[in-house]
């Protein structure tokens, strides 16, 4: 072999992606054959808007837009002006389906979805936080979407302060058609 050849063989193989480069995990790939995969595809077919209340009986809308190639599920919440609004952004990791929730308390909660519950809802549980100096400091800490009907869910969204809950946050949301 030439150093001419060996130069060109040794290009190729730099250049080529190992095997799988570039593909997405197995779980990730499977996208519904696993619970979490299932979930999420659940999560996407929530696209568009919905209207419901607060529980102070404000108009509040979500928003949810299906973004980054379809891996990632943008909710955007507004019961009020737009600097109110706020953001949730749902994604697989590997088997396992995470939240970040981008807060008007100005954190950053990040949730796990426990799927053993009922077939209808997805809860999620604290995970971490990112500008939580102090676990104790008030955060959203549960969530949880239930599923009624193809135009019907609610949700429930609570929030932690001081190592203890302070109040629940339920609605009810109807799809815009």
């Amino acid at each position: 072999m030439t150093k001419t050849t060996a130069l060109i063989l040794v290009t190729a193989l730099l250049a080529a992606p190992a095997a799988g480069a570039g593909d997405p995990p197995a779980s990730a790939a499977a996208g519904g054959e696993t619970a979490a995969g299932a979930a999420f595809e659940r999560l996407k077919s929530l696209a568009g808007e919905w209207r419901g209340q607060t529980s102070a009986g404000k108009p509040a809308t979500l928003t949810y837009t299906v973004i980054a190639g379809g891996h990632t599920v943008m909710e955007e919440y507004r019961a009020g002006s737009a600097e109110q609004a706020m953001y949730t952004l749902y994604h697989l990791d590997g088997d396992q389906m995470m939240l970040t929730h981008y807060c008007v308390s100005n954190n950053q909660p990040r949730m796990r979805a426990d799927l053993s519950g009922a077939p209808d809802e997805i809860r999620f549980a604290f995970f971490d936080a990112t500008n939580l100096a102090d676990p104790n400091d008030g955060h959203m800490h549960r969530a949880t979407i239930r599923f009624h009907d193809d135009d019907h869910i609610s949700n429930a969204w609570t929030f932690r302060t001081k190592g203890e809950d302070a109040f629940t946050e339920f609605t009810d949301w109807e799809r815009v058609r």
